[in-house]
């Protein structure tokens, strides 16, 4: 059974203060190809926009696929497949993030951005499944992202699935776009573990030029080095991709999972919240689902401290405080849709849960 790791997103006033720039948990997609057009000028389903660069010879839309895998807690997600050759790296984006940001609130200068992902079982491809924040530079660049290999050798040890930060600047052999694993050291990379399900994030502080990359067993800062000083400070987000790049030498594709994408912008760091800690996914029943005007969250082994609902924009509509075994929730106040629900027990586990009010 797939275990699902997210993070537990406490309550305070610097969590309050963000603002959700963009988001999506593809629970309201159709199932099937995202778009129609892989050349990045008409918008498919959500506003995405797709394109494939050349290369390889199974580039179609359906590398852009809503799903939904019988017995996943996350209910639909994002399926992403990469190229079967070493050229033709997928790009998968929104517009609206220039007048989003533009339109922030005072202070709010850093930007984060979280989801859910699985790499699915064992492959042999190099593909890399990233996700970035460009600049609103012509040409852009890759202010801070995040990225999981399928494949990668460091100092002659091949790491599947391992976790590696991204972000610009200038070493040697020049200025550009750098990656680097988040490991203590070379020799402990971040690995994740094939299908299953866990969430990451990072930010960049557009005053500063810092970035961060947060996950499970992980939580690094980067502010620049002698060997990797920042000239990224003062630059302004243009764009949120999710990529798959191809792999220098690749011969087979991959595919991966990505689910409950958000970028906000904020005053401080409230990414993944202040803690990381493992949900039990099946800890807690959300019945029935699809509801009408109740539904009842209940658990045999914890006591329910508290449920927060969100709507797909990242507002919460609704927020019960409870210390039972069972609670009944009133659902005939909120409107037809989609809603995450964030269960809490006493003893400190938590749960990610999407239901459809009917």
């Amino acid at each position: 059974m797939k275990k699902l790791l997210l993070s537990l997103l406490i309550a305070s006033s610097s969590f309050v203060s963000a603002q959700v720039l963009q988001s999506d948990d593809f629970e309201g997609l159709n199932l099937g190809d995202i778009g129609t057009n892989l050349t990045g000028v008409t918008p498919g389903q959500g506003g995405w926009f797709t394109a494939n660069g050349a290369g390889g010879t199974n580039g179609s839309n359906s590398n852009y696929q809503i799903i939904s895998l019988d017995g996943d807690p996350n209910g639909q997600s994002l399926q992403l497949t990469g190229s079967n050759a070493a050229t033709g790296t997928r790009f998968m984006w929104k517009d609206g993030l220039i007048d989003s940001w533009a339109g922030r609130t005072q202070d709010n200068d850093i930007i984060e951005v979280e989801f859910d992902f699985n790499p699915l079982g064992a492959s042999t491809s190099l593909n890399g499944f990233r996700v970035y924040i460009y600049s609103d530079d012509t040409p852009a660049l890759v202010l801070a992202g995040i990225g999981i290999a399928s494949n990668a050798v460091v100092n002659t040890v091949n790491y599947s699935n391992m976790v590696q930060g991204f972000g610009h600047w200038t070493s040697t052999p020049g200025t550009g776009t750098y990656s680097f694993g988040l490991g203590a050291t070379a020799a402990t990379q971040i690995v994740l573990t094939e299908n299953t399900w866990v969430r990451l994030g990072f930010s960049f502080n557009t005053v500063t030029g810092e970035i961060k990359w947060k996950g499970p067993d992980f939580n690094v800062t980067f502010n620049g080095n002698v060997n990797f000083p920042v000239i990224t400070a003062g630059k302004q987000p243009g764009e949120m991709d999710f990529v798959v790049a191809a792999g220098t030498g690749n011969v087979v594709a991959d595919e991966a999972l990505f689910d409950n994408f958000v970028m906000r912008a904020s005053s401080t760091d409230t990414l993944l919240g202040t803690d990381e800690v493992v949900s039990r996914a099946n800890a807690f029943s959300v019945y029935p689902n699809p509801a009408n005007d109740f539904v009842k969250v209940s658990s045999y082994d914890y006591s329910i401290n508290k449920v927060e609902m969100t709507d797909i924009n990242g507002r919460v509509v609704k927020t019960i405080s409870n210390n039972s075994n069972e609670i009944q929730i009133d659902l005939s106040d909120l409107s037809q849709g989609v809603y995450v629900m964030r269960i809490t027990s006493s003893e400190g586990v938590s749960a990610t849960k999407k239901i459809v009010k009917q």
